[in-house]
């Protein structure tokens, strides 16, 4: 009687760094895929079988875990419906050694096996482990070399004055096809009006009224990756970095150094002379060094309704300081850019790490003996964001392998301000109520009677109700 095979699902995994070559018809994933599918095939006998779910990644690098289709696959295998991960190389599934070590032991929990096709390793023996750490480790250190040639690909471009990426300045737009910095109207005009403005008023919050007034702001720009980007008004961080930056005279600042750019020049070098002497002018030096005021989760905590992150801050009552972690927008611009205000800090912390330490994340006894930067630091390899909900009051932790939950803490402080009422001079004898009124009434009467009011004039001039004025007077009657 022959013995029955189990079958053994495959998901074939794929991955390309850049989305180049991607549009073809026969692409570098459909080549991976292909190869993958036919060593499924070759061992049908022992029971593996394909499955239909496409586990692709283009476009993506292998130096996270950030990537659509690897977490598909983490799901899928949490389910149960994946035996087995085949993919063509090591490095198509991760180029970092830490994340390749987490993702196999990953693997060994729910017991599914890892082959590559081109590189003959059985994850299940020690040697193959050993061979596929030691691949891993040149793929790594190939990663690393690729990007530090690129990092010096982009800084002797950038010293030649070429544009290599990033964030387009506003009044420019890119030329694709020479790849240079043009001016783009009529947004440059906007660029030189504020230059005049910084000029002509002297004061940057009032050429920010000015602009608010006229209108002008960035405009609404479409991202390559298929989002929009927002029209919104010009704030004073903005405005700072278009006065000071030195783009707008044909230069290229690149690590503290500024060279001779390949773009044309939007204004004078005489207008931003100007504009810079006025700024140096203008500065005010306080003689001291602001102190970093201390937070447990400086660098991880972020704001959900507008992204920006979270900072800690503090208030004295008393001699007392205070501490609570505030959205870094809403502390620039006002409390009207963004509903997020204060959080206390101490009840913040505390929700965070007993939450970490329930889910067996963190170990709070020792956490507590370390010092408060080395507390930071032991958060963040555990924790990659954390996002805070003002209005619901609702805390998102993000972990490195992409699983994320959410809990509610109540952290708002109370904006109700209660003050004792104190008798300046309690030895002064305590007024009647009746009294009072009285007194009261006969001035309203006077009152009414030299302006020649009527009770309705009377109370909206007062800033009273007609039905209390009336009252008044009834009391004196």
């Amino acid at each position: 009687m022959s013995e029955i095979v189990r079958p053994l699902y495959c998901a074939v995994y794929t991955r390309k760094s850049t989305s180049e070559g991607l549009e073809q018809d026969f692409n570098s994933l459909d080549a991976q895929r292909e190869a993958c599918m036919a060593y499924i095939a070759s061992q049908r006998g022992e029971g593996w079988l394909p499955l239909n779910t496409h586990y692709d990644d283009g476009g993506f690098t292998g130096a996270n875990t950030d990537r659509p289709g690897l977490q598909q696959l983490i799901r899928d295998i949490k389910q149960g419906l994946v035996n087995c991960v085949v993919v063509y190389k090591v490095d198509r599934l991760s180029r970092s050694l830490l994340d390749f070590s987490q993702l196999l032991e990953f693997f060994d929990k729910h017991s599914v096996s890892f082959v590559s096709v081109t590189q003959n390793f059985n994850t299940k023996t020690s040697m193959g482990r050993l061979t596929l750490n030691i691949l891993l480790s040149f793929a790594q250190f190939e990663r690393e070399i690729i990007g530090e040639r690129t990092r010096d690909k982009m800084a002797a471009s950038r010293m030649k004055g070429k544009f290599v990426g990033g964030l387009i300045p506003f009044g420019y737009r890119l030329d694709r096809e020479r790849h240079l910095l043009v001016p783009n109207p009529p947004y440059d005009e906007q660029v030189r009006f504020i230059f005049e403005s910084v000029l002509r008023e002297e004061n940057v919050s009032k050429v920010l009224d000015v602009l608010n007034a006229k209108s002008i702001g960035f405009p609404e720009r479409k991202l390559r990756h298929g989002g929009v980007w927002q029209a919104r008004p010009i704030s004073r961080a903005h405005l700072y970095r278009i006065i000071h930056n030195p783009t707008y005279i044909g230069q290229v600042l690149y690590k503290g150094k500024i060279y001779e750019g390949e773009h044309e020049g939007i204004i004078s070098r005489e207008t931003y002379d100007k504009v810079q002497e006025l700024l140096r002018s203008r500065r005010i030096n306080h003689g001291f060094t602001r102190k970093r005021i201390p937070g447990l989760l400086r660098g991880l905590l972020y704001c959900k309704e507008c992204g920006s992150d979270m900072v800690p801050v503090y208030a004295k009552k008393n001699g007392i300081k205070h501490f609570y972690y505030i959205c870094h927008r809403c502390q620039k611009e006002g409390y009207a850019s963004c509903p997020t205000r204060t959080v206390r800090q101490p009840e913040f912390n505390e929700a965070v790490l007993k939450q970490l330490a329930e889910r067996g994340l963190i170990n709070r006894a020792e956490l507590e003996q370390q010092k408060l930067e080395q507390q930071t630091e032991t958060l963040a390899q555990v924790v990659r964001r954390i996002s805070y909900a003002y209005q619901g009051e609702n805390i998102e932790v993000l972990l490195p392998n992409g699983v994320s939950f959410a809990f509610h803490a109540a952290v708002k402080p109370n904006y109700v301000r209660r003050t004792k009422r104190v008798n300046a001079n309690p030895k002064a004898p305590k007024i009647d109520k009746r009294t009072y009124y009285k007194a009261l009434a006969l001035q309203i009467r006077e009152y009414m009677r030299v302006n020649n009011l009527s009770q309705r004039e009377c109370a909206s001039a007062l800033g009273m109700s007609p039905a209390r004025v009336s009252q008044l007077l009834r009391s004196n009657s």
